[in-house]
């Protein structure tokens, strides 16, 4: 099954350089959290609170763990928090397919290392035009939390959300290979 995602244009999406050390998984939670076994359809609704995540400073709800298993997680997301929030989705990244050269040439996304898994990250910091942090958008990605740090303060917040996806192929893998890719 394949579902098409519009585009969004309400969305900033933040790539801040101060974002670089969030890190939002301690290495050994990533760790653990792909060596379990995960559903391929999920519908959660759930009331959470943040916990620290391994910097200072930052806070974050997993709303869906890690998947280790070449499966990538497709779906929408709606939330309500105490307090505003970026979405973050965690995505595989291919350090191979990036030279040291086309590196300096065209730099490189918002990544972090967990253990031996590397992962660049979209944050999203969505605008609800409400007096309330809210929203809903689709995402595609290994993972899905909320995050608080930086500009939005790092502080403890409470999020509820419902979250509808499912575990999906990649229709093909990112061999490095070409301009573009």
């Amino acid at each position: 099954m394949v579902k098409k995602i519009g585009i969004v244009t309400t969305w900033a999406i933040l790539a801040m350089a101060v974002m670089v050390p969030a890190i939002f998984l301690s290495a050994s939670s990533f760790a653990s959290a792909q060596e379990e076994e995960l559903p391929n359809d999920v519908v959660l609704q759930e009331t959470k609170t943040s916990t620290q995540g391994m910097n200072e400073g930052h806070q974050i709800v997993m709303a869906l763990p890690p998947r280790g298993d070449g499966l990538v997680w497709m779906g929408d997301v709606t939330w309500v928090a105490s307090k505003p929030v970026e979405v973050a989705v965690l995505h595989g990244y291919n350090s191979s397919a990036v030279s040291n050269q086309t590196s300096a040439q065209f730099g490189e996304p918002l990544k972090q290392t967990f253990g031996d898994v590397e992962v660049a990250m979209t944050l999203v910091k969505p605008e609800s035009g409400t007096s309330y942090p809210s929203g809903s958008i689709p995402f595609v990605g290994n993972a899905l939390a909320f995050h608080t740090a930086g500009a939005v303060g790092g502080e403890p917040f409470t999020v509820t959300y419902t979250v509808a996806a499912s575990a999906e192929e990649l229709t093909g893998p990112d061999t490095g290979e070409g301009e573009g890719n």
